[in-house]
């Protein structure tokens, strides 16, 4: 049993992040100002734009699968920003994130550039990896994962204080990166359908659990470095990265609960022998280092690209709910095309190899296949846009599915339907979720 979170689906663009139909608003747009002419020549443009995106996104049990689960919930997150340029060398930007009434900052820098050189200081996103949901490199930021998967990747980031600087030259180009204090993920350790523990406070009572609070000094900064170029029409990029991992570790028990063969240990398991043992589930961050090598290209009317990271020390935990350390290795590589009527096509194969496989392991296994893809076209000329996304886990059986049409025929206000599937053993991240089906409509309003 592995802790933490799983991405859902793959998600390329040729340009490396998720496509919109021409028909959709763009958030980063909004509005243009109109201006007077004045006497000495053309006007010139207003060097502030204001722009936001409003979603509220209401869901609702498909199936009362267990007493303990959510019926039905809403959410409302907001996101305004405010760009000040100048000139072509210098932006500053300044966000707000607002989430069930409660204000947060959003993008807060300041970026400098010159023919060679790129340096932008303050709260940011940046990301790394050539594919948007499943990258293994996509590491930099921590994500707000307190409504599981129900979001896109890119709606889960959260900017932290950092810094980067790149380098250009007609060859390569460099980038440094700098995060000074360390920020964790968002969770929720249970009371709702998305916790780490689901409701399970609800069934055991108050559960013991300990989540370690690490303190904002710089001795847990992170640093990273990446040189990118392209060679032979392929883009090419390697990746060094130290950091503390965002999501928190099981540290496992110092008396151990004995052994049930032929039984994959859960969740649940967890907290019935932290219960009866009287120990408490000790949650940490741990420190691990990335090293990453990413690549795209276009064969004809395909795009093919992939990423590829190796993880010095990864934790899991044993069948006898013990942490055991392993380095891991993981690919990712899928082809997508776009093709008539708008129409567009991705499939990805992931594959995890657990180096130095230890039989304790159990249930995991030294190699884990996975099978993700997404479909989409428009009808109606773009003003509506069926979606199907999914994967599949070939080792535990798990399965995500998320067919949903968008409409798009109300200026700047998108409505999507849909229903979130998740199925597999209780030990996969997928089953965990199996009674959390639900189906939900969002509406999405940009300016």
């Amino acid at each position: 049993m592995s802790v933490g979170f799983a991405t859902a689906w793959g998600g390329y663009s040729l340009d490396g992040r998720k496509k919109r139909p021409a028909s959709e608003p763009r958030w980063e747009g909004g509005p243009t100002p109109r201006y007077t002419l004045g006497r000495s020549g053309p006007p010139r443009a207003f060097p502030v734009k204001l722009a936001g995106k409003v979603t509220n996104r209401f869901n609702w049990d498909t199936a009362r699968d267990s007493p303990l689960e959510d019926r039905h919930f809403t959410f409302t997150d907001a996101q305004i920003e405010a760009t000040y340029r100048p000139s072509d060398r210098f932006q500053a930007v300044a966000g707000e994130w607002i989430q069930e009434g409660k204000a947060r900052p959003y993008n807060i820098y300041a970026n400098f550039t010159s023919d060679h050189l790129g340096l932008r200081i303050g709260n940011q996103i940046v990301r790394w990896g050539k594919s948007d949901e499943q990258s293994p490199l996509d590491n930099l930021n921590p994500e707000d994962l307190r409504l599981g998967l129900t979001r896109d990747r890119a709606d889960r980031k959260i900017p932290v204080p950092m810094a980067k600087l790149d380098i250009h030259s007609d060859a390569v180009s460099v980038q440094g990166i700098y995060i000074p204090y360390f920020t964790p993920s968002e969770i929720q350790l249970y009371g709702s359908d998305w916790a780490l523990f689901g409701h399970l406070e609800r069934r055991y009572g108050p559960l013991p659990v300990a989540l370690e609070e690490r303190p904002k000094t710089l001795r847990d900064a992170a640093g990273g470095v990446k040189i990118s170029g392209s060679l032979w029409r392929v883009d090419l990029a390697f990746s060094y990265l130290s950091r503390y991992r965002d999501l928190p570790t099981l540290r496992g028990f110092a008396i151990p609960p004995p052994p049930s063969p032929g039984r994959s240990p859960t969740l649940e398991d967890m907290v019935q022998w932290a219960v009866v043992s009287g120990q408490k589930i000790r949650l940490r961050y741990v420190r691990e280092e990335v090293w990453g090598a990413e690549f795209e290209t276009v064969l004809g009317d395909l795009g093919l690209r992939g990423d590829v990271a190796y993880v010095s020390s990864q934790s899991y935990i044993s069948a006898a709910l013990t942490e055991v350390r392993k380095p891991e290795l993981r690919y990712l590589v899928g082809v997508d095309y776009n093709g008539p009527a708008k129409s567009y096509l991705n499939v990805a194969v992931q594959q995890i190899f657990i180096q130095n496989f230890d039989p304790t392991l159990a249930p995991l296994h030294p190699r884990t296949t996975q099978l993700s893809g997404e479909l989409r076209f428009e009808m109606f000329g773009g003003h509506v846009r069926p979606t199907f996304r999914g994967f599949y886990d070939f080792a535990d059986k798990s399965y995500y599915q998320n067919p949903a049409v968008t409409v798009y025929y109300i200026p700047n206000v998108t409505l999507e339907t849909g229903v979130d599937l998740y199925g597999g053993p209780p030990s996969s991240a997928a089953g965990f979720y199996d009674a959390a089906d639900q189906a939900y409509l969002t509406i999405r309003f940009f300016f």
